[in-house]
């Protein structure tokens, strides 16, 4: 008999003991200040510049994060040297008069979005892309590309305009 009095017991103990309460949800993080989200959607004119002026040291330390993801239309991940490698040798193929048009941007803490659509001429032609973009602000306060993906809008290229 002594089994079932301890069963009994340790019943009754565990029913009276204190409940286990759930950890409680994290907060919900606020979204980003209309200004904070202006902010990290200048790294877009910031890439325009820089792609104009051909300055790939402002492209590389103001525009795109060391761990940045490049991920071009029916190509593989390009990270660090081969990213560098894809925007040098696309500068270096005559692209230019980069025009950035933002189109929705939303951003929670430290990260935010950026969709748009982009146009700039190469080899005598018009190329329009659409992009969507992930900006990371740093410990310095500059939002950076973390990941940038871009495809084209379908259709030929249009001759550049004069």
């Amino acid at each position: 008999m002594r089994f079932p009095s301890v069963l009994v017991l340790s019943l009754v103990a565990m029913a009276c003991a204190p409940k286990a309460e759930a950890p409680a949800a994290p907060a919900a993080a606020e979204p980003l200040s209309a200004a904070a989200l202006d902010s990290a959607k200048a790294v877009d004119a910031a890439f325009a510049a820089a792609m104009n002026a051909k300055d790939t040291t402002a492209l590389f330390s103001d525009v795109y994060a060391a761990d940045a993801l490049l991920l071009p239309p029916d190509a593989p991940v390009l990270t660090g040297a081969d990213l560098r490698a894809a925007l040098v040798g696309l500068l270096a193929g005559g692209a230019g008069n980069f025009v950035m048009t933002t189109r929705h941007a939303y951003g929670i803490g430290d990260l935010a979005y950026i969709v748009g659509e982009a146009s700039f001429t190469m080899g005598g032609n018009t190329e329009t892309v659409k992009y969507t973009e992930v900006v990371r602000r740093g410990a310095d306060g500059k939002w950076r590309y973390v990941v940038d993906m871009f495809s084209g809008l379908g259709g030929a290229a249009k001759p550049a305009a004069h």
